[in-house]
């Protein structure tokens, strides 16, 4: 079996990470989470650089900045959807979302691995300068009946330490 994908599959795939980018950027959780497969696992790493042997490598240490499954995550979205419930989204920020560098290839019959770049900027009504994150996504997405879900996201941030006031939105 082949991992290549046809120009339709590698379409259809990056539409599907184009569209979530935008329910992100629109805080639409509530289409968002459709998107979810019940066996999800969420993944982001905190980053730290160490010394190993005189070459740089990065591990990771610590409590993860989100490593979730779907119960958790939903805890997590209905938090962000009632802005009541929460003070991190009390006045909404401004959000955008880029995907971008997208790579695909068959993971099993039904399944498909995508690699992408994500870069988030996010306006906070209180900050006078935008905050930028960015990172590397490996995502796992299964073709089903309701079309496409996100099974599996580990995303490596492209910085050690974050310089906002909480991370209460999705890579």
């Amino acid at each position: 079996m082949t991992n290549t994908v046809s120009e339709t599959e590698y379409r259809e795939l990056s539409n599907f990470l184009f569209t979530e980018a935008d329910f992100l950027s629109d805080q639409n959780y509530e289409e968002w989470e459709k998107l979810l497969a019940e066996d999800l696992h969420y993944l982001i790493p905190i980053p730290q650089f160490q010394e190993q042997k005189g070459a740089r490598q990065i591990g990771t240490i610590g409590t993860d900045n989100y490593d979730d499954d779907i119960d958790s995550m939903r805890i997590r979205l209905n938090l962000l959807k009632n802005p009541a419930t929460t003070t991190s989204e009390r006045v909404r920020s401004l959000l955008n979302h880029v995907v971008g560098n997208v790579l695909v290839s068959k993971a099993g019959d039904d399944e498909y691995e995508c690699k992408s770049t994500i870069t988030v900027h996010r306006t906070r009504f209180n900050q006078k300068q935008p905050t930028t994150i960015s990172g590397r996504r490996t995502d796992l997405i299964r073709r089903t009946d309701k079309g496409f879900q996100l099974v599996k996201r580990h995303v490596k941030l492209t910085q050690a330490i974050l310089m906002t006031s909480n991370v209460s939105y999705f890579f």
